[in-house]
């Protein structure tokens, strides 16, 4: 039996994430993931934050998109405080490893595992409307990722559980076809927010990539564009504010992100708009919005502007990030004969 040198349990905590630039940064990917990301640096010393750009190819898109929406991504995520000299932040693509490693587990998969594939929600989501056989391989690609750098917990809402599960199936099927224990098992770090809904569509996410540009809170929206877009949100004409999902789902979900953007518990926010009308509510969301994302925005406007140091910070990340997935790769060559 080969013996690896490397084994997953016995590695310090390393957090391992990233999210796509198929879009400007809106506030489903605040709340979802951006505003964990900064927490969990001042909690862990070992985060690595990527820009998932290898991924965004699974839609329609343009070399001039890809550019900006990833520097918009960084800009953004610079503003909100996430620290290049603490984190590992840089795009996948400048990382060859990536697709190298999502190679080699695609060949370890058997066909129990490959029909699996279908069931993932983001195959049923986007094979609608594109056809390409990477919408089918791409959890291939995300479990290479997090294992790529050996990553042990991976932020996720519970809609993404399934994406882990699929990554420590894979990876077993990996140690079992070369009867090593190079890759030991991956932890979800659940994070506390609620999907985020569209504003023009209660019962679908808030993503560019579907649905209405209208649903879509930007966080380089104007504040005026905010303002705009809470105030259109779809709610009901029952008047005064009752909770309750299945009947008033657009009025509940405005009181959902009330307590996610102002970090306030969910049952008191109801409690307290109780009886109010939805125009209140409407105006107290737009508020804080506008508190919050404001200042974020005014920053990354002028880091968009300065693509250098963009690209520099991208850059100082990717030879971070590529000294550990070359020595991590090398080891799994290794292993499986090819050094």
């Amino acid at each position: 039996m080969i013996a690896c040198r490397r084994v997953l349990s016995t590695c310090p905590t390393r957090i391992v994430s990233a999210i796509q630039p198929t879009g400007e940064p809106h506030l489903g990917n605040y709340l979802g993931a951006l505003k964990h990301w900064i927490a969990l640096q001042d909690q862990h010393q070992n985060c690595i934050f990527g820009v998932a750009d290898n991924h965004v190819f699974t839609s329609k898109t343009t070399a001039k998109q890809v550019r900006s929406n990833t520097h918009s991504q960084v800009a953004v995520l610079l503003s909100l405080g996430l620290d290049p000299d603490r984190v590992i932040l840089y795009k996948h693509s400048a990382v060859l490893q990536h697709t190298a490693l999502a190679w080699l587990l695609s060949t370890s998969a058997t066909s129990g595992l490959i029909s699996r594939l279908r069931a993932l929600p983001q195959y049923r989501e986007k094979s609608q409307v594109h056809d390409n056989l990477g919408l089918l391989t791409y959890p291939v690609l995300m479990s290479a990722d997090i294992l790529l750098f050996h990553g042990t917990h991976i932020p996720v809402g519970e809609d993404q559980n399934i994406h882990i599960e699929f990554c420590n199936s894979i990876a077993q099927y990996f140690n079992r076809a070369y009867k090593c224990h190079v890759f030991g098992t991956v932890s979800q770090l659940l994070t506390t927010s609620p999907r985020v809904k569209s504003l023009a569509d209660p019962s679908q996410k808030m993503s560019k990539s579907y649905g209405r540009p209208s649903g879509v809170v930007g966080m380089l929206d104007t504040d005026d564009q905010i303002r705009k877009k809470v105030k259109k949100a779809v709610t009901d004409s029952f008047g005064a504010i009752t909770v309750d999902l299945e009947t008033r789902p657009g009025v509940y979900n405005l009181l959902q992100l009330l307590s996610a953007v102002s970090d306030a518990d969910f049952h008191e926010v109801c409690k307290n708009y109780e009886s109010k009308n939805v125009v209140t509510l409407k105006n107290d969301l737009s508020d804080c919005l506008v508190e919050i994302i404001g200042p974020v925005r005014n920053r990354a406007l002028e880091l968009i502007k300065d693509k250098e140091y963009i690209e520099k910070v991208l850059a100082d990340g990717a030879e971070k990030a590529s000294d550990i997935a070359e020595r991590n790769l090398d080891e799994i060559y290794r292993t499986i004969g090819l050094k």
